[in-house]
């Protein structure tokens, strides 16, 4: 992986959340992705797993902002923090997500293990 390659898979992710699109954010992943949507549940495995969760973005966020910096990359891993706020559906509420990712990618850029770690800001 390259700088490059993950800024890319980065830009589409965040795309993706921002457009509320579940298909667009499995389709950055590999078929056999492993995606650890938390740390202590066990990984989704497929694509059609990834849609499956990010179909709960449309029905319950609105307003979505988001950003990121990478911290590293190497032939192998790429390092991110990322910043996210978006409304909640139905509450209304604003809720600020300051987080980590690390994202392995395969020789076509598309995600093949996803770990992200969160919290909401104060």
């Amino acid at each position: 992986m390259n700088r490059s390659a993950f800024e890319s898979w980065l830009k589409a992710l965040g795309k993706a959340w921002i457009d509320r699109d579940p298909k667009a954010a499995a389709a950055i992943c590999a078929e056999s992705v492993l995606y650890y949507e938390t740390p202590f549940d066990p990984p989704l495995r497929s694509r059609n797993e990834v849609e499956k969760i990010w179909q709960e973005v449309p029905a319950s966020q609105k307003d979505i902002e988001f950003s990121y910096e990478i911290l590293s990359v190497d032939e192998v891993l790429g390092i991110a923090r990322w910043n996210a706020s978006f409304t909640r559906v139905p509450s209304e509420k604003r809720d600020t997500l300051d987080g980590i990712f690390t994202v392995k990618l395969d020789n076509l850029g598309l995600c093949k293990e996803f770990h992200q770690w969160w919290v909401v800001k104060p």
